[in-house]
Formats: structure tokens, C-alpha cells, sequence
């Protein structure tokens, strides 16, 4: 009997999905850092006083871009404006921070409510949507299907297929392509630029890396070998932790190594030991666990010699593909020794196999769930066991949906592998109207061949001096101590919206004529996104953008970048400017900001969410994200003592 407890208590935990659980876990904090920076953000960016209102959207838009949540403000009182954003960005931040503390909250109806409210703040977003905030509605519907209706749940039949859709890359053919990317690239911070300042060699060695780890690495997502998939998990950690050390990218690298826990097994032993840290129930031991500890070693044993040789294999394959040698100081070489009409073949050849892959491991994934299913016994049994059936049915449509859809978007890697299907444009376009099928990576398809600012300034007099407006991310100074901060996990996406403005025609920044209408009549909210150590005391009567080249600098000087002015990127404007004014009637824009809408009558909601904004506003969004999750660690931290010590009474 003993024996047979023992069997049972260790089948019980080897069935704990440990990464589901986790994943959830993670994708919650993802959440929780989407979530408080578009909050931080929002009154300057959509509400009444910002740049581009979201009741303008609300009320004018298509029937696609007036699908949102925030319909429902004048129903409670809010109006269309501020207030109404804030509150669903607090109710998202709450469940998302409920989830992540703990797991009582990480459940089906949490992730529902995640998706549907930061759909609705990404359908407001307008020219401030970022591709990150598509990933993460692409992320976040797979959760769905992912997450547990109750608590009580373990694992679900459909768990494997929404994790293999969940394993979710920007080709550069010059070797000095990633010096120059860490020069051009968003918002950089100052290991951007200590990096930059090493040897030409390493830079071309870190793009062959780049290249291994877009082209190569991926394809041992789907390997066999749990030491295969490790390995591969932490080389793509590597690359990622460079990455946010390199840029203030946002939530967007901390979501793509949430995906990448879906390398792992629920015995792995990170798993194992991230889960119990998590962890807000008991922890149980269990008889024969080395036992089956061995077993599994066994079944991998070969795996480290697996990874031994993948790495040989890479290392003898970048030697003879880049051509690697020595100069006559003894500087290493690299240089393609394919060309280019090669190397886009080989790409039509992964383009076209890796969806093929995929769909053959989701078929053998349902194939095993089918060869799997329980015998019936009785009447109760078999509608207990149909219910379950049909509910992995509708789960295996909607993934097998999603996975065809986005096939459509991988194929426009290429011109030549791109799919020309009616039905499937049409099909795709229906789902991305929704953002769970998207397409990634077109903004580092070609590199910048150089960095250029727009920089804001203003003046009282047309012939006195100019002055600039101050940023907290974006370069617009040579001075050290301003021009290269970090925002660690906050997305500053007003700052980084001036990075596709420098790079296009001004005809397609239309964004920018409100901006400097709300600057020209000194709106507080707009002000705030800016640096207040550097705006006027008063609204200024002259506004210019300026285009600049920046540069980075060497060591041996004292600032980070060196700065040339190119040229007016928009004319002067004033505020009774006709040009201006034509622009933001095309644009609906009301030059006239109403204090109060119709539908606001629930002074006692506006009155808290205000208050809540005002002592918020006074901490920097960074610092703000910084808070919130060192408040989550001690809470989870706390449960965890209070665990232990309930254990050991």
C-alpha cells in the first residue's frame, strides 16, 4: 500500500507542468511591463490634451479600429478620453501582477482579460504601435489555449501543440553590418557604445554569430535531444541579454526568452528549481525520484555529445563559409566565400522547409494526443470524455488555423517565396486585423548607412536663438550625461517613434503636426513625455525640426556622439500657421481641447484615477517598472518564508 502511495504521489508531480506554469508566470511580467508603460505614456500620446486623442480614433475610425474596450468609458462615466485609458492599463497591470506573485491568478479567465484590454490600448495606439506590441497580442491569444480554466488543472491534452506554436528571425549581407547597427540602431545606451569601440575582427566574428543564431540555431528548437534544445535556449539568452543591454528595446527581449522557455521540459532541472522558488503551494518529495532522474539521463546520455559536435560543426562551418584567415598585422579576416545569389537560394530553401517542419511535428503531436485517449466505461465517462474531445477539437482548429496563417508573413521573407493566394492574403488579413498572425523583422532587413536625429527646437524670435527640447531616451545632445541612458524594461515609445521619422519622408510622419500644435500651446501632458530640465517656462512662439547626423565617438574623447545639422526636416511653424492648420484638419484634429466630455459624470472614479496619475506621474517610468517588480519579488519572496515555515510547524 505504502508502495503504491509512493507511485501515485510521484506520478502526481512528474504531471505538475512546471513550464506551462512558468511560461505563464513570465508572460504575465511581460504583460505587467506592457502595461505600465503604456500608462505612463498615455495621457501625453491619446488623451484629450496629447497628440493624437484617442476619442479621435474612437469616434472616427473604421469599425475595425473602434473595436475596443474603451467603447465602454461614457457606460461608467469615464468619457472617451484619459481617464478611461488609465483605468484599463490599471486593471491589466493588476491581474498581470496578480498572475506573476501568484498562481491562483495565472489562469484562463487572467489571460483572457490581458488580451482583450491591451488589444483594445493597442487599437488607440496609431502611429506609436510597435511591432513589439504585435508579438505580444501573438504571444499572449497562444496563452489562451494555453492557460488552465481552474487551478485544480494539470496538464492538457493541447499543452504540446500550443508550446511547439509558441517556439516562434533580419539578414545582413555585409560583415560589418552589426558595428554599424549598434551606431543606427533605436535607442541606444552606452554599452551600445563601449562595444562599438572594439576591434573591427570582433565586430565581424559577432555578425557571423548573428548569422548562426537567425539561420542555424532555430532549427535545434525542434531537435530530439533535451541537451540540444538547451543549448540552443542559452545561446539565444546570450544574444538576447546583449540585446537589451544594447538598447532600450522594452518588453520585447524579455517576451522572446519568455517564448524561449518553451525549449525546456518539466524535468529539467532550471525548471524544477525556477518552479519551486515560484511556487505558492507545498512542495512534495517523492520516493524513486533519483530513480527516474537516471532513467531520463539515459535517454539523453548522448546529448553532450550531440552539442559537442553541433559546435564543431558550426565553427568548421563559419571557417570555410566566411573564409576566415589573418591579415599582415595579424588581425583576423573574415569574408563571404558564397555569393549572393547562393545565399538567397539557400534562404528560399529554409523558407520553404521550416513551415513543412513545423506542421509535421504539430501532425505528430495530435496523432499522439489521438493514440492517447482514455477507454469509456460508462454513459457519465463518455460524455465527460467528448466534452474533453471536442474542447481539444476547437483548441487544435484554432491552432492549426493560426500555424497556416502564418505561414503567409514568413513567406514575404523573400520576394521570390511570398504567397500570392487570394484566400490566404484574405484569411491572413483577417486575423492580423486582430494581431494574432503578424509579420516581424522588416525594419532590419537593410541597414542604416548612417544616424540621423530629428531634434525639436523653439524660439521667440525667427532671427534670435533657437533651443531644444530635451528627450530621456532618444540622442539629441553630445553631452555624456543625457545622451545615452537606459530604460531597462520600460518602452519608451514616443522616443522610439522618432527613429522611423529620421529614417522616412516627412509627407509620412504626419504625427508630428500635432505634436508641435500641443507643444505650440504648451500642453502639460505632451511636455511631460519630454525632459523637463530642458522646455520652456512659457508656450513658445516658433517651433523648428532639425535633421542631424550623429556619430559615434572614439575614446579618446569625452562625449559619445559628434553631431552635424543636415537640414530642416519641417519648416518653421507658429501657431496661428496656415500650412499647420490645413495639416490637422486633414488629420480630424481638434485644435481645441475639451475639458470635460459628455460622458464624464463619474466625478469619484475620475477623481481616484487622477490622484493615482499624479502620484505616478512624479516617478520616471523606468524607475516606476523597477518598483513594481521588486514589490512582486518580495511578495513572492514572503509566501515562500511563510511556506517553509508552515511546513516545518
Amino acid at each position: 500500500m505504502e508502495k503504491a502511495n509512493s507511485e501515485a504521489r510521484s506520478q502526481e508531480t512528474d504531471n505538475v507542468p512546471r513550464v506551462r506554469n512558468l511560461l505563464l508566470r513570465s508572460m504575465c511580467a511581460v504583460y505587467l511591463m506592457a502595461f505600465v508603460g503604456f500608462y505612463c505614456q498615455a495621457e501625453g500620446l491619446y488623451g484629450d490634451a496629447g497628440i493624437l486623442p484617442a476619442s479621435r480614433i474612437l469616434a472616427n475610425g473604421t469599425l475595425k479600429e473602434r473595436l475596443s474596450l474603451l467603447q465602454l468609458g461614457p457606460i461608467l462615466g469615464l468619457g472617451d478620453g484619459h481617464e478611461a485609458i488609465d483605468l484599463l492599463c490599471l486593471v491589466g497591470a493588476t491581474v498581470a501582477f496578480l498572475g506573476l506573485i501568484t498562481r491562483a491568478h495565472c489562469r484562463l479567465v487572467s489571460f483572457i482579460v490581458m488580451w482583450s484590454v491591451y488589444f483594445s490600448l493597442v487599437q488607440i495606439s496609431q502611429s506609436f504601435r510597435q511591432q513589439a506590441d504585435h508579438l505580444l497580442l501573438e504571444a499572449g491569444f497562444l496563452c489562451i489555449l494555453l492557460a488552465p480554466t481552474r487551478l485544480s488543472d494539470r496538464r492538457h491534452p493541447m499543452e504540446d501543440i500550443a508550446l511547439l506554436l509558441l517556439n516562434g528571425c533580419p539578414l545582413w549581407w555585409s560583415l560589418d553590418g552589426l558595428k554599424r547597427h549598434y551606431e543606427t540602431m533605436p535607442l541606444p545606451t552606452s554599452y551600445s557604445w563601449y562595444t562599438y569601440q572594439l576591434p573591427d575582427a570582433f565586430h565581424r566574428a559577432s555578425t557571423i554569430y548573428v548569422y548562426l543564431s537567425e539561420l542555424v540555431v532555430p532549427w535545434l528548437f525542434f531537435a530530439p535531444s533535451k541537451a540540444v534544445r538547451r543549448y540552443a535556449l542559452w545561446w539565444h539568452v546570450f544574444l538576447h541579454l546583449n540585446i537589451i543591454g544594447c538598447g532600450n528595446y522594452g518588453f520585447l527581449s524579455p517576451l522572446v526568452l519568455t517564448l524561449l522557455l518553451t525549449l525546456l521540459d518539466d524535468d529539467d532541472g532550471m525548471v524544477v528549481w525556477l518552479h519551486e522558488r515560484l511556487s505558492d503551494e507545498p512542495q512534495r518529495t517523492t520516493r524513486g525520484k533519483g530513480h527516474n532522474q537516471s532513467k531520463k539521463a539515459d535517454v539523453d546520455r548522448y546529448g553532450g555529445r550531440l552539442v559537442k559536435g553541433i559546435t564543431l560543426l558550426m565553427v568548421a562551418g563559419s571557417w570555410l563559409c566566411f573564409s576566415v584567415g589573418s591579415s599582415d598585422e595579424g588581425q583576423l579576416t573574415f569574408k563571404p566565400s558564397f555569393s549572393r545569389d547562393q545565399y538567397l537560394n539557400f534562404m528560399q530553401t529554409m523558407i520553404r522547409a521550416a513551415p513543412l517542419l513545423v506542421f509535421v511535428l504539430m501532425v505528430k503531436k495530435f496523432l499522439t494526443l489521438l493514440s492517447s485517449q482514455d477507454s469509456v466505461g460508462s454513459l457519465a465517462e463518455g460524455m465527460r470524455q467528448f466534452s474533453k474531445n471536442l474542447g481539444l477539437l476547437v483548441s487544435t482548429i484554432v491552432a492549426f488555423t493560426v500555424f497556416f496563417m502564418s505561414i503567409v508573413p514568413h513567406s514575404r521573407l523573400l520576394p521570390s517565396t511570398s504567397i500570392s493566394s487570394p484566400v490566404m492574403t484574405r484569411a491572413y488579413g483577417g486575423l492580423h486585423s486582430l494581431y494574432v498572425v503578424n509579420q516581424y523583422g522588416r525594419h532590419l532587413t537593410k541597414m542604416r548607412p548612417m544616424r540621423r536625429e530629428i531634434v525639436l527646437e523653439y524660439s521667440d524670435d525667427l532671427n534670435g536663438t533657437w533651443h531644444e527640447y530635451g528627450f530621456h531616451y532618444k540622442p539629441w545632445t553630445i553631452e555624456r550625461a543625457a545622451s545615452l541612458p537606459y530604460g531597462w524594461l520600460y518602452f519608451p515609445r514616443f522616443d522610439f517613434k522618432f527613429y522611423d521619422g529620421s529614417g522616412s519622408k516627412t509627407d509620412a510622419q504626419k504625427w508630428i503636426y500635432p505634436l508641435i500644435q500641443r507643444l505650440l500651446e504648451h500642453q502639460r501632458p505632451v511636455l511631460d513625455l519630454l525632459d523637463g530640465r530642458h522646455i520652456p517656462a512659457q508656450a513658445p512662439k516658433y517651433i523648428r525640426t532639425s535633421l542631424y547626423r550623429f556619430s559615434y565617438t572614439s575614446f579618446a574623447d569625452r562625449d559619445f556622439w559628434t553631431r552635424e545639422r543636415l537640414t530642416d526636416y519641417f519648416n518653421v511653424f507658429s501657431h496661428d500657421d496656415t500650412h499647420l492648420r490645413e495639416k490637422l484638419k486633414q488629420m480630424n484634429f481638434r485644435l481645441t481641447v475639451e475639458p470635460e466630455s459628455s460622458g464624464s459624470w463619474n466625478w469619484l472614479l475620475r477623481m481616484l484615477l487622477d490622484a493615482i496619475r499624479r502620484f505616478v506621474g512624479a516617478i520616471e517610468g523606468s524607475y516606476l517598472l523597477v518598483g513594481v517588480f521588486i514589490a512582486a519579488g518580495m511578495l513572492i519572496y514572503t509566501q515562500q518564508q511563510q511556506q517553509r515555515t508552515g511546513q516545518s510547524t
